[in-house]
This record gives structure tokens, sequence and C-alpha cells, in this order.
């Protein structure tokens, strides 16, 4: 693959020191957290279970000693701030809720330690371990064609343990390092072959942590040995999705890339693109998923009807999700629920609704003024990206991070922040140690 565009020797290859095993280990970690596809990682996503919310604290912990992370003011401002919006939540609602507080207090934390314990090593390790991802995804992905039907489905399925931990959607099975749905909810949706589920909860988050590693390919580590390959993998395992979300943000990222490397060849390859995008969006799983979506829109309230009393909860797709959300966000528009879902309106009226939309959540739970700091901070962040790696197109992580907060809530695990608040906290001086290669 040719490179899209010149860039600084120093900044595609800084490594602030030597990688070691500890801190694959630790963005491993954060990687299958972020994956969400079993019990334990999906109860460790809060103090509920402090003994699974604890274990990337404590690697974060042994991150700050062996790198020697200093906190900065920036850190201190956040936390500064986050206090003060829990005072204020707590005058509002009369009640306070320490648990909250310490929640979001060791995400930022976690999300903190891994900018400054790793800096640019971060992309470098998130990239490798997204291509070992996607080699044993597309591998048990082609085992589960091959021998067809469930039966790999119903083999994992035949093991208690590995029902009882998984949380896949769909009732599928996760083995930590895979999922996997079983064929006939892939039928149901009209998706043939069976999908891709990787190591995350559902095919379409398996998609977007690809994007990700598709971008710090193209754009970050262009100059890395076997970049190349790592991208042809990553692409391969992401068409495997069959997700609408990461193939929208696949173009956007290569869009970005093409315009980068010569604008004229984007004008001659202009009538081949348009071609391209026409044949994508009429894939049966993009239009008539788009055209649900678009249903389910005019549908909320019967949605939120039929979930009343219901012991299970109803999973609307991301935009009923979003329109519900946003009218908690109407309701409480400074400073949103705060961890008080009691007073969301759905709850309020016997709901048993589970909300899928990450910029909704940020919305109803926030309010604006969270979400004004989701926004600014992805923007400073992308726009420095740009400026650090010297390609064109500053918006380009922040339309990537859009993308995925319309679909998941995973912007505010501390892996994704890592990468949309990376600027915050590394802007001071940060030209001059590029200019030294030091990281």
């Amino acid at each position: 693959m040719t490179e899209p565009f010149p860039v600084n020797e120093n900044s595609t290859t800084i490594e602030s020191k030597r990688t070691s095993f500890f801190e694959y280990l630790f963005v491993f970690i954060l990687i299958i957290y972020s994956g969400h596809a079993n019990r334990f990682v999906a109860e460790g996503s809060n103090l509920g279970s402090p003994i699974w919310f604890s274990i990337p604290v404590v690697f974060a912990g042994i991150l700050v000693l062996t790198r020697r992370v200093v906190f900065n003011k920036q850190f201190y401002l956040l936390i500064f701030c986050f206090i003060i919006y829990f005072l204020a939540i707590t005058i509002k609602y009369g009640e306070m809720r320490p648990k909250y507080f310490l929640n979001y207090f060791f995400i930022f934390f976690v999300a903190y330690v891994t900018i400054k314990g790793l800096r640019f090593n971060l992309f470098k390790i998130y990239e490798v371990l997204l291509f070992y991802f996607a080699i044993i995804g597309l591998i048990m992905w082609g085992i589960q064609i091959v021998i067809g039907g469930d039966t790999l489905y119903n083999f994992f399925g035949s093991m208690s343990p590995i029902v009882d931990f998984s949380y896949v959607s769909e009732n599928g099975l996760n083995i930590i390092i895979y999922s996997l749905q079983s064929a006939s909810s892939s039928l149901r949706f009209d998706f043939l072959p069976p999908r891709n589920c990787g190591f995350a909860w559902e095919p379409g988050g398996f998609a977007v942590y690809l994007c990700l590693a598709i971008f710090l390919n193209l754009f970050i580590n262009n100059k890395e040995k076997g970049s190349t390959i790592h991208f042809w993998v990553l692409l391969l395992a992401l068409i495997s999705t069959q997700s609408t979300t990461g193939y929208v943000i696949l173009m956007v990222i290569l869009g970005y890339y093409y315009l980068n490397k010569k604008l004229n060849m984007v004008i001659v390859l202009l009538p081949l693109i348009v071609a391209s995008l026409i044949l994508i969006f009429s894939l049966p799983f993009m239009k008539d998923k788009i055209v649900s979506l678009a249903k389910e829109t005019t549908e909320v309230d019967l949605i939120v009807e039929s979930s009343i009393g219901r012991e299970t909860s109803i999973n609307p797709q991301r935009f009923a999700s979003f329109m519900i959300a946003f009218r908690d966000f109407t309701d409480n528009p400074v400073l949103g629920l705060g961890g008080h879902d009691e007073e969301s309106w759905t709850y309020k009226i016997g709901a048993n609704i589970s909300k899928i939309t990450g910029v909704g959540s940020i919305l109803s739970q926030f309010g604006i003024i969270g979400f004004l700091f989701f926004i600014i901070a992805s923007y400073k962040t992308s726009m420095l990206y740009a400026k650090w790696f010297q390609f064109k197109g500053g918006i380009l992580l922040f339309i990537i991070i859009l993308f995925i907060s319309v679909s998941y809530s995973i912007v505010l695990s501390p892996l994704i922040m890592s990468f949309w608040m990376f600027g915050l906290f590394t802007e001071q001086n940060l030209d001059k140690k590029m200019e030294l290669g030091l990281g």
C-alpha cells in the first residue's frame, strides 16, 4: 500500500520506551472489557460488581508505577469540574450517590493513565491486537460457515458455563476471544452468511473497533512494518461483520485516505466510487436495515408501551433509542439525569427499555454540559491528530467518533475515551517532544 501523504518520520514510529508484554496485556484487557460480550466484563462496567470493575483499575495503577505517570493540571481540572457537576446533581435530586461519582472517577483515571502511560504506543498496541483479533474472528467465522448451520453454536451451547457466562446479543455465546450468534438470528435479519461478531457483543460492535484500527493503520501507523497485511486482514474482518455502521465509517475513512493521496485520482475514479456506493447501499442488509431504522422511529410510543410491565427489557434500534433518550434530555436539558435513572420518563410509566444510543445517553445522562464536553474534546483531539501526523481532514476522527456514538454507548468506555480525550491531556509541549522523537 502506498503512503497517502507525507508524514513526519518520528510521528508514525514513535515509541516512548520499548513496548512491554504488560502494556499489551493492559490494552488487551481494555479491549475485552469494551467488547462487553460476557457477564463479567458487562458487570464490570460499573461499581455494582467491584471485583470485576477493579481489574482494569488495578492494571492502570500498575502502569502508573511502571511508567511513573504524573497527573497534570488537566486531569485535576477534569475531576474538579466533575465534582462540581456531581454536587449540582445531588442538590437537584436531593440525594447523594457516591457510587456514581466513583464510577466515573475511575473511568477517567483509567483513560488518563492509558493516554499518559502509553502515549503513542497506544495506537500501535491497539492496531496490533485488533489485527490478531481479526485473524481469530476470520478463522472462527470461517469454521462456523464451513461446518454449517448451528453446529459450532450448539457445540459451545452444550457447555453450560459458556451459556451462563455469555452476554452476546440474540442469545449468542462468548469464549472471550470470539463470540457467535445462531444462524437463525442472521437469517431472521436477512444476513447470509452468518455475521462475524469477533470478540464483541454483536457484529456492529466488532465493526467499529475494526474501523478504529483501520483509521490508525492508514493515518498513524502507516510506516510500521506489516501495515499493508494488517490493513487487508482488518478490512476482510470488517466486511465479514456485515455492519451498516461499520461500512459507513469505512467509506468515510477511505474517502479521506484518497483525498489525502491524490485529489485528481479521486476525480478520475469518481464514477467508480459512486457506482460502488450505490452497490453497497443496495445490499439487503444495508438497504433493509436503513429502512427498518427509519420505520422504527415512527413507532417509538408503541415500542415504549409494549415494554410496560415486561420482565425483560426491549432494545430499540439506534434512532428510536436516541428519540427515547432525547425526551429525557428535553426534560433535564442542563444537567441531565446524572445517574438518577428512576427520573427517566420511561421508568416513571413502568416501561422496561434498554437504550443503545451513545450520544443519546450522553445527552440524557449529562445534559448539554456533558454533551458539549464530549463534542469539544473529540473535535480538539481530532484536529490535533491531523496536525501531529500531518494529514488533511482534521475532523476525520471526530466524524468516526460521532458515528460510533450514534449507534453505541461504548464512547464512554475507558478505551474509546482514550482516543477522543487524547489531545485533552497531551497537547502541551507535544510538538517539541515529537521533534526529539521522545513520544
